[in-house]
């Protein structure tokens, strides 16, 4: 019996499932550039993004606005193909010198195209260094994109093969930056109006879409400020001479001008004591002010404050006190306030002594030839008949000699003329003072000390004037070296 054999052939034939196009990654023209530039003077990348022929794209990569200017739609490069399903990263390369702007890549497969088959692709690219497209976006590389191309594609496995089909023959160029012809579709942000504490930093900020980039130029009150030739201006160290109005004026040839709108810089200044309130005598039951002035920003507050103290209702720059007691007597404090901070003054001392009797008297200093009698009268007005009456005459015992007028009450003016009778060498004259006559009190034969301090100032600054040896109980003392000082106060020290 004969066996029966099957012979079983089994054929491996390759398989165009397995095989994808093909394509020549390289322009070989130059045809990468920047704006305004034939060619990029720097370095940069190039990729290649593409899908199958009829591939929708739906999410564009960016969105351009009337002056030809791209703004991002995606952060990152995974985000957009993730939005456009198909459409597939395929590879990258760098373009570099001595032939800035072309790139070569060499031979690409495009994955999910039939070998031979039509597919669409465009670029994508940076410049400078980064290695992708998400750290090109994060480091402010310039961008750009081509339009979308149609290319055949190399079929490998074909007898003979189809050599790939470089992009050369299709890819018309692109731009990393934008092209324009000259467009400004107006101001995303102006300078606004700042508030700035004394010292500190401010800064002024403007933004437009405008293309070509806009030269900047910023003002002050009118004038231009120079060097300040920036999107942003700051101001270190603000002070108040740096309050006022800013604008900046954007312009470029391809567009024209455009002036931005205006910001007032308000710069705050903490309060400062300009004048502080002075330390003082007064006598018991008379009235005390205190005043001081301050400096910076307005408005204020103040409030005073005796020996630590706040004084209720003492909100003013001026502090009365009416018929002032000892107890009074202490430390003044102004306190000033404002939206920046506070100052307090130097402290104020008031002292408070008992009064002596005093009142102001006129002094006439007579001038005449010693031993002349001078006859002395006054008259309450002038005029035609002007009603002169003699009140006194005085013998000049020297040719300068005080007379002091002690009657009361005085009327609210009055006039003196001095006269003599016979012909004498030297005529008379006078000139009149107001002096302090003060009431000196004690026992008579006993010695009263004048002392005299100034209203305003050190209140232990006293100083004595004169020692009287009373003649009567009472009698009056004159302080003829009153004239032309600061006002005085005065004590009387029973001397042993």
């Amino acid at each position: 019996m004969k066996k029966a054999f099957t012979l079983v052939v089994l054929m491996v034939t390759p398989t165009m499932a397995f095989a994808q196009g093909t394509v020549g990654f390289a322009n070989g023209t130059g045809i990468v550039r920047w704006p305004g530039m034939s060619l990029p003077v720097g370095g940069g990348c190039v990729e290649l993004i593409a899908a199958p022929t009829g591939t929708a794209l739906a999410n564009p990569l960016f969105t351009y606005d009337s002056c030809g200017l791209g703004s991002l739609n995606f952060s990152s490069l995974e985000g957009f193909l993730a939005a456009n399903p198909g459409w597939q990263s395929v590879a990258t390369v760098w373009f570099t010198a001595p032939v800035a702007g072309r790139f070569n890549g060499g031979t690409v497969t495009i994955p999910n195209i039939a070998p031979g088959a039509n597919a669409e692709y465009f670029l994508i690219g940076w410049t400078g260094s980064s290695v992708t497209w998400d750290a090109a976006v994060w480091s402010g590389a310039l961008l750009g994109e081509s339009a979308i191309f149609t290319t055949a594609t190399g079929n490998p496995l074909a007898y003979p093969p189809v050599s790939p089909v470089s992009l050369a023959a299709t890819f018309a160029g692109m731009t990393l930056g934008w092209d324009c012809l000259g467009c400004f579709n107006g101001f995303t942000a102006e300078p606004t109006n700042q508030t700035a504490v004394l010292g500190a930093t401010a800064t002024l900020y403007v933004r437009a879409i405008a293309c070509p980039p806009p030269y900047y130029q910023w003002y002050f009150n009118g004038v231009s400020i120079p060097g300040a030739t920036d999107s942003s201006f700051q101001i270190s160290n603000a002070q108040v001479t740096n309050a006022g109005t800013y604008w900046v004026v954007l312009s470029n040839t391809a567009w024209g001008v455009r002036a931005s709108g205006s910001a007032t810089l308000t710069v705050r200044a903490e309060p400062i004591i300009t004048s502080p309130p002075q330390s003082q005598t007064a006598y018991v039951g008379s009235t005390v002010n205190f005043r001081a002035s301050a400096g910076g920003s307005l408005p204020f507050a103040y409030q005073w404050y005796f020996n630590g103290s706040a004084i209720s209702g003492a909100g003013s720059s001026d502090l009365r006190l009416t018929s002032v007691s000892a107890t009074q007597a202490g430390t003044y404090t102004l306190v000033v306030t404002n939206v920046v901070g506070a100052v307090t003054s130097a402290p104020a001392m008031l002292s408070v002594i008992p009064p002596v009797e005093r009142r102001m008297v006129p002094v006439i200093a007579l001038l005449g030839q010693p031993g002349s009698l001078l006859h002395l009268d006054d008259a309450d007005a002038l005029g035609p008949s002007p009603g002169w009456a003699t009140f006194s005459s005085v013998t000049l015992t020297n040719s300068s000699q005080l007379y002091f007028d002690v009657s009361t009450p005085l009327p609210p003016q009055r006039f003196y003329r001095a006269w003599q009778t016979g012909g004498q060498s030297v005529l008379p004259s006078l000139d009149l003072k107001r002096a302090p006559a003060l009431t000196v009190t004690g026992p008579i034969g006993s010695s009263v000390r004048v002392d005299y301090i100034n209203q305003f100032g050190p209140t232990d600054a006293w100083v004595a004037l004169d020692t009287v040896m009373l003649t009567n109980a009472a009698q009056l003392y004159f302080d003829v070296s009153t004239p032309g000082q600061p006002p005085r106060l005065y004590r009387l020290v029973q001397v042993p």
